[in-house]
């Protein structure tokens, strides 16, 4: 089951993906809103089988594996896995604490375990810690315009050894436009992968945010410049401090110069 999330992390060119194979659909999806805050895509299995072919189709930078599946255990899963070729990283996610079967699961191939219940910022914790084993390469965690830095699984903002702070919002906007920094961004666009909606041309909904995140950078001495194209959306890059003089719209965005 493929699960939209708001607004997706990135490795490369792609969103950070993690599979969540759990066959209690509350805890699957308390998971999934967990996660999708931090800004993973995520996919949700309910059965082992489901899993199994969920993670040989597609490429995962994670898998979260409940070991008491209900049709399948996860050890087989993790062993056909393994087997199969794939080294994605795995966390065991389990209401059992038997030493035995947690030196189990790791001798067959599992990264890391949790022990259920686990509270929110440990699971986060343990996902950030999966994500730094597993094949992406570890500069991706960064997108960088000039100066300014943004980790993606920290969700820290920086300038220098500044930090800035966001709303988780504006944190998913900023994340957005830096993705495609130097490119124009369309309002529908950011409608559909940072509010997950479908765009409406009588809103200002975008507008309204882009301003209020360029009023914080501006207000932080950011050297980057956004700007919106009338009628058709925003562009953020790199720019001199002493840009602040360009002329604003109605929303307090800069707008292009012909």
């Amino acid at each position: 089951m493929l699960v939209p999330c708001t607004s997706y992390l990135f490795f490369g060119a792609r969103p950070i993906r993690v599979l969540i194979a759990e066959d209690d659909k509350s805890v699957a999806n308390l998971i999934r809103r967990v996660l999708a805050e931090d800004g993973y895509a995520i996919d949700l299995a309910y059965s082992g089988e489901e899993a199994r072919m969920l993670a040989f189709v597609n490429e995962y930078d994670a898998v979260i594996l409940d070991l008491e599946l209900g049709d399948r255990h996860g050890f087989e899963i993790l062993q056909e896995l393994r087997g199969g070729g794939k080294r994605m990283p795995v966390l065991l996610y389990t209401g059992n604490e038997d030493t035995q079967a947690i030196v189990r699961g790791l001798d067959a191939g599992a990264d890391e375990y949790v022990v259920k219940p686990v509270s929110n910022e440990e699971l986060r914790a343990r996902v950030r810690s999966l994500l730094r084993r597993g094949p992406s390469s570890r500069a991706n965690e960064q997108l960088v315009v000039g100066k300014l830095r943004l980790n993606r699984l920290t969700r820290r903002v920086t300038v220098g050894t500044r930090e800035i702070e966001l709303t988780p919002m504006e944190l998913k906007l900023l994340e957005h436009l830096m993705l495609r920094a130097g490119q124009i961004v369309t309002r529908g666009e950011l409608h559909d992968k940072v509010w997950d909606m479908h765009f409406d041309p009588s809103s200002n909904l975008v507008d309204a945010h882009v301003a209020r995140l360029r009023k914080k950078l501006n207000s932080a001495e950011v050297p980057v410049s956004l700007t919106t194209r009338r009628g058709i959306g925003f562009v953020l890059d790199s720019a001199e401090p002493d840009d602040e003089s360009d002329p604003q719209d109605e929303y307090g965005l800069k707008s292009a110069q012909a």
